[in-house]
């Protein structure tokens, strides 16, 4: 027989919140909605506020909890940010620090690189991580460490100065360009050696995927649409010159050019992390993060976010000391677990629903 589902009795609260808005999303939207005239301030006349108290509970269904901003308003603020700083003809280094705040933007922040369709390993992307092993170190910007079943896929990423020009005007590749590849065939060198793998185990793969094999793919972010645009390129036949740049990439290598970088939703959980297994430390938390069973993973190996958290835009100081809080009691729950699972295992279910 059957037996039905326990009927939920809806709290006080939940109920003023159905009555006022319809449903949870939406109240989330009334409560964001208006971050372009001046922020979560504005809202404090809003009686939604009152329900936003910090409360520490593990139970999903706080409706006291800030909540976190929505990925429709992050993604078109985003857009519009990332747009503004290519279009501003920055440094690498100005690149780098903005994808290490907002990862979603970055290639691989979803399985649409390769495989690896369990997701990102500690939900992080590794920010220049330095490849130790014989020889001198290898140091990419970024660095994906995805998994599937069987294997474990490694996805480096260079990025360079986006005014960076594919080709001269005789229609050769720049030497900016060669070199950029160059140094790509330098990271296939150093994987290729088996004691520099043994290593990079050690230092980037958790402990129980240990003896999964190993895929390495390359990504090399450079330049601009523009030079390939009819009426843009200072190019006499840019069609040519794309079909050209199609045919680059060598084995296991993909190319993007800035302007075809776009947030990813399945990446909104996903902060960026430096250092390596056992030793890493946060660098970017984007505002859409959440907490629950899922951060334990990283929050057992990450014991401060304070500092990365303070960086991040959109979010509200109540939010913001909602996040630490939390974040300290997932690393609690993650360091006292009877498994007595070292710091860099995965804890492989859960979600991030607070």
């Amino acid at each position: 027989m059957e037996i039905p589902a326990e009927p939920y009795n809806h709290l006080r609260v939940e109920l003023e919140i159905l009555e006022r808005y319809g449903n949870y999303d939406d109240a989330a939207n009334a409560m964001w909605g208006s971050l372009g005239q001046g922020g979560p301030d504005l809202l404090s006349q809003d009686p939604l506020n009152d329900y936003c108290e910090l409360e520490l509970t593990s139970d999903s269904r706080n409706i006291k909890r800030p909540l976190a901003v929505p990925w429709d308003l992050y993604e078109t603020w985003l857009m519009s940010k990332w747009t503004e700083l290519i279009d501003s003809d920055p440094d690498e280094p100005d690149v780098q620090a903005f994808l290490e705040r907002h990862p979603s933007l970055l290639p691989a922040a979803a399985d649409d690189v390769g495989r690896g369709h369990h997701g990102a390993c500690w939900d992080a992307v590794i920010t220049q991580p330095r490849l130790k092993g014989l020889g001198r170190d290898r140091i990419p910007d970024f660095m994906w460490v995805r998994r599937d079943t069987s294997t474990v896929h490694i996805i480096c990423i260079e990025i360079e100065a986006p005014r960076k020009q594919w080709f001269t005007e005789s229609g050769w590749a720049t030497a900016e360009l060669n070199q950029a590849l160059d140094q790509i065939l330098d990271w296939k060198l150093w994987f290729s050696n088996p004691e520099n793998m043994l290593s990079f185990r050690h230092a980037y793969i958790p402990a129980e995927l240990g003896y999964r094999r190993i895929e390495v793919q390359y990504i090399l972010v450079y330049g601009r649409d523009a030079e390939f645009r009819i009426g843009r390129s200072r190019h006499k036949r840019p069609d040519v010159l794309r079909a050209k740049r199609d045919l680059i990439p060598r084995a296991s290598e993909f190319l993007y050019t800035f302007d075809q970088l776009r947030p990813a939703k399945d990446a909104k959980y996903v902060s960026s992390i430096s250092g390596m297994r056992g030793d890493f430390s946060m660098r970017g938390v984007p505002p859409t993060i959440g907490t629950g069973e899922a951060t334990k993973t990283l929050a057992a190996e990450i014991s401060n976010i304070e500092s990365a958290i303070s960086m991040t835009p959109l979010i509200s100081d109540r939010r913001r000391a909602y996040l630490i809080q939390r974040w300290q009691y997932w690393r609690d729950e993650a360091l006292r677990s009877e498994n007595g699972m070292a710091p860099g295992v995965l804890w492989e279910s859960g979600y991030f629903d607070e």
